[in-house]
């Protein structure tokens, strides 16, 4: 695939300044002089024009249909599926793997690591394996705990058309892969991700419950998020790598193996990184040529388990600073390194590329109300009750769907808007420490592998 050509970016880059002119201009004559007005309408419309845009995105979204004929490619034919584990022994890992091999994909590979997890692998694979016949299973390990290392390990010895990618705690449903290759059926589309949701767990505690919700409405966000602006540009900010689709040629591409085991970042003096491999395949693909799709069906959900695991809080914290700290150095990456994004997807510049490394709500909504009361158009208590129902108001569209499924949980909402501010925090703290690339959430470094 070739790449977009500099002559794209150049129109892009026109047609926002353009735009920017073009704002300035209502702005001034809006505003009259009054500077805090001014200030107001701006920092109104960097924060909310891509939710109004991301909100009618969201509803002219369409999936790639299943093909009229005999489809392209067939699970049981084209479609190894790779799952990375260091937990074989874990309440979710049987039910993951046989989530899988129900898909009846033509091969399936897991690799761990060492000769200790190993052998636990191949006892819990041999649990599975007789059900699923039609489907062949393939253990092995590397020496180090390292997702990236462990796919790594795969790559070469992928065979089929499409390889995809599995986190050992998420589940499929049964036409889960049927509907993932629906949007190869284009030839130009080289990586496919899908919606995701949290599993709601009965019987937790009210603690527990609310860092279940938090979870849950987490990929929530997500879901909307990359639905609206996959529909918008084609791009979206990451594939997760809980579940990507993606040719396999992709991953056999000569540069493809060499900087996702030895990826740098800050100037190349940083690294390599450990976490972050979703993020790196998705700009590789984007950069190359290739168009992303997310397909986002009821058959392409995928079910994984989040914020209900011990330790409870730090686990989920750690995550959330090793996902924030991921925007820090992935988004400039694409912005000033690759580059491919100004031209393949500029609406994506804006939309989630530039606005996520200024997307601090506890700072941004007080100094909204700030700007406000301190202008011209703030004349009542009223007025000012409109603005702040505004801000509570649009952060309902997001998460609209847990609470639609869960409406039992509704009494928990002003506790996640609490927590999407004290995000703020974790996202400053994340930008002060962006340096640390590692597997914060997961203890990697503290297991023991025995060669």
């Amino acid at each position: 695939m070739a790449p977009a050509s500099s002559k794209e970016a150049v129109l892009n880059l026109g047609a926002m300044a353009a735009t920017v002119v073009a704002l300035n201009s209502l702005f001034t004559r809006m505003a009259g002089g009054d500077s805090y007005l001014y200030d107001f309408f701006w920092l109104f419309a960097w924060r909310y024009l891509r939710f109004f845009v991301n909100f009618i995105a969201f509803w002219c979204y369409s999936p790639s249909p299943k093909p009229k004929g005999e489809p392209t490619y067939l699970p049981s034919r084209d479609v190894t599926v790779v799952i990375p584990t260091v937990d074989p022994m874990g309440a979710a890992f049987l039910d993951c793997l046989t989530s899988c091999a129900a898909n009846q994909p033509a091969k399936i590979v897991i690799i761990t690591a060492g000769e200790d997890l190993y052998a636990k692998t191949l006892a819990q694979v041999r649990r599975v394996r007789d059900q699923f016949k039609a489907t062949q299973f393939g253990v092995d390990r590397t020496q180090a705990a390292s997702k990236r290392a462990q796919v790594a390990h795969a790559v070469p010895h992928v065979e089929t058309d499409i390889t995809v990618l599995l986190d050992d705690h998420v589940f499929w449903k049964p036409q889960f892969l049927a509907s993932v290759l629906c949007p190869f059926e284009k030839p130009n589309v080289g990586l496919v991700g899908t919606n995701k949701v949290v599993r709601r767990l009965e019987g937790l505690t009210v603690w527990r419950r609310i860092w279940n919700m938090i979870g849950a409405t987490y990929l929530c966000r997500h879901n909307f998020e990359i639905r609206a602006t996959n529909t918008v540009d084609g791009g979206v900010f990451v594939i997760s790598g809980r579940t990507c689709a993606i040719r396999t040629c992709i991953l056999k591409h000569p540069e493809f193996l060499r900087g996702y085991n030895n990826e740098m970042f800050f100037f190349g003096l940083l690294g390599p990184i450990k976490p972050d491999d979703d993020n790196y395949i998705t700009r590789f693909v984007v950069r190359h040529g290739w168009d992303i799709k997310i397909q986002y069906t009821d058959d392409s959900l995928m079910e994984t388990v989040i914020g209900v695991e011990d330790p409870l809080v730090k686990k989920y914290l750690g995550q959330c600073k090793r996902w924030a700290r991921t925007t820090w150095r992935s988004n400039p990456c694409s912005l000033f390194t690759d580059r491919t994004v100004w031209s393949r997807q500029p609406y994506c510049v804006y939309a989630v590329y530039l606005t996520s490394l200024t997307n601090f709500a506890a700072i941004i909504d007080p100094l909204l109300i700030y700007l406000f009361t301190h202008s011209s158009a703030y004349v009542s208590a009223k007025s000012l009750a409109c603005l702040v129902g505004w801000i509570l108001l649009t952060k309902v569209p997001k998460i609209f769907a847990y609470f639609r499924q869960h409406p039992q949980d509704i009494w928990l909402f002003p506790v996640y808007v609490l927590f999407a501010y004290f995000h703020s925090f974790i996202k400053l703290w994340a930008l002060l420490t962006f340096y640390d690339c590692g597997w914060s959430g997961r203890q990697l470094n503290d297991m023991k592998v025995n060669p």
